[in-house]
């Protein structure tokens, strides 16, 4: 990859991609280049750093409305947010510390990549907060989608499709996203020391209450262990973790049934607004699986709640992982040891396939990715699909040739 451009305006970004079209150039499209350890390595003519393009375009605080170019460092648009106390309600996904990287990325690279967090069961992923968008397709075509309100998105939510696909289909230009008020309150019911099938039933009992949870995380003991313990201590051996959110009188009554439907020999704690933000970044950064050296490989895996309980035992019983529950029992992530770690994906893959759940490796050794691929999926013409929308995005296959897939497609 020899030639590097970074375009500060749509129409350079166009002409940069009439460029490599008329000239058959595959492209590596960029941002802050945070997210680069997802995926495969892109063997591209050229690259095109997307970060000049950047600024919050338009804000409307009243109007819950965001337009922004996709070059926006993520934390300019939380720092304009918080001035409004409002917030991206989706909680994006922070992968860069999972990569070892300083900086957060971009607006554009959170929603390329579809990242959401711990609020997911509540507040949806990011693809459910754009409104509309800009971007240039695979045939140096202009194209946009949606707008600033939900009512002008008709026919074809085509900005739907964006996400999810890592800068495989197009290239964004502008985002238009829902954004939403901040909640007052942030405080979270810790339950210590239970065994794996207590805590899930107690997770799985809450969120059929009216509680309004906003975060359900369980943590058995080898993940609370891996978690750098410099804020809090932890009286137990593992954490059954409930978040609620709103004004402070709502929290406190709710916090106060919440305890009240425990059994009396659970031990519990109630952690403030310090301790609440901060364990759930922890939950939400996947931070219990950094260590590179313990758990090389990271695995999400998709699955419906009911079948969390039997895929933890079978993980268990093949041994070398470390795992946690998230968005109440719809991720489990899975940190894989360096030992036999082919082996281990590959049976979590097959057992996963069983219960009709997806897989996506999001850090794997060199080896590993090279062998088993990025992506799982319970049923095959889902791949397909994805390969038919790529050539019909980008038929030549211009945009991070081989990012995603050996061949290419994009993520669910």
């Amino acid at each position: 990859m020899n030639e590097r451009f970074s375009p500060e305006s749509e129409q350079q970004a166009l002409e940069l991609i009439q460029w490599a079209v008329a000239e058959n150039r595959t492209i590596a499209i960029r941002g802050k280049n945070t997210k680069q350890g997802f995926g495969f390595q892109v063997e591209a003519d050229c690259s095109v750093s997307m970060e000049k393009l950047a600024g919050i375009l338009e804000y409307h605080p009243e109007e819950l409305v965001m337009s922004a170019l996709p070059g926006t460092p993520l934390e300019q648009v939380r720092q304009e947010l918080n001035h409004h106390h409002q917030h991206l309600a989706f909680e994006p996904l922070a992968l860069n510390r999972m990569y070892q990287v300083k900086d957060e990325g971009t607006i554009g690279g959170v929603f390329s990549g579809n990242l959401a967090g711990p609020r997911r069961f509540k507040a949806g992923s990011a693809r459910d907060h754009i409104l509309g968008l800009r971007a240039i397709n695979g045939h140096a075509e202009i194209w946009k989608s949606g707008g600033k309100v939900i009512k002008n998105v008709s026919g074809y939510d085509m900005s739907k499709l964006i996400a999810g696909s890592w800068g495989t289909l197009s290239v964004i230009t502008e985002v238009i996203f829902k954004v939403l008020p901040a909640p007052a309150t942030s405080m979270s019911l810790a339950v210590w020391g239970l065994p794996t099938e207590q805590g899930m039933a107690l997770l799985t009992d809450i969120i059929s209450t009216p509680f309004e949870t906003s975060g359900l995380a369980y943590l058995p003991e080898p993940a609370l262990a891996a978690i750098e313990q410099s804020e809090m201590s932890f009286p137990g051996e593992s954490l059954a973790l409930m978040r609620l959110e709103g004004t402070k009188l709502s929290v406190s009554e709710r916090l106060r049934a919440l305890k009240q439907r425990l059994p009396d020999n659970y031990i519990s704690s109630v952690l403030n607004q310090a301790e609440s933000v901060s364990v759930w970044s922890w939950i939400r950064d996947v931070a219990p699986l950094h260590d590179a050296q313990r758990t090389p490989g990271i695995l999400r895996v998709s699955i419906p709640p009911a079948s969390v309980a039997g895929l933890t035992r079978f993980i268990d019983q093949l041994g070398g992982c470390i795992w946690y529950l998230d968005a109440a029992g719809s991720w489990l992530w899975v940190g894989i040891c360096l030992t036999a770690e082919e082996d281990k994906l590959n049976a979590i893959r097959q057992e996963v396939s069983g219960i009709g759940g997806s897989t996506t490796l999001y850090r794997p050794p060199a080896t590993m990715k090279k062998n088993t691929g990025i992506y799982s999926f319970a049923d095959e013409s889902v791949k397909r699909l994805n390969e038919k929308i790529k050539d019909s995005f980008d038929p030549a296959n211009i945009f991070n040739p081989g990012k995603l897939y050996q061949r290419h497609f994009i993520a669910d």
